[in-house]
């Protein structure tokens, strides 16, 4: 008998459980089915934030860019 990670709370429960002891999560089939499809919701709706996000990096990067290069002209004339 091993022990296996819920999913769900992280704890270690007996690989033979149904149900874990601590959060209720079900070990069913139709369970876990449901589960993976959260899982991916998760993943793209992740996937998503991290393109906004490095959207927004590169236009900080630019505008940052930008003032350096203006900086820089202004003070060698």
């Amino acid at each position: 008998m091993s022990l296996i990670r819920c999913p769900e709370c992280r704890k270690k429960i007996s690989e033979s459980a149904e149900i874990c002891p601590n959060c209720g999560f079900s070990f069913q089939q139709e369970n876990l089915e449901i589960y993976k499809q959260k899982l991916e919701e998760r993943r793209l709706q992740n996937a998503e934030i991290n393109r906004k996000s490095t959207k927004l990096h590169l236009i900080w990067f630019c505008i940052f860019a930008l003032f350096i290069a203006i900086v820089s002209f202004i003070t060698q004339t």
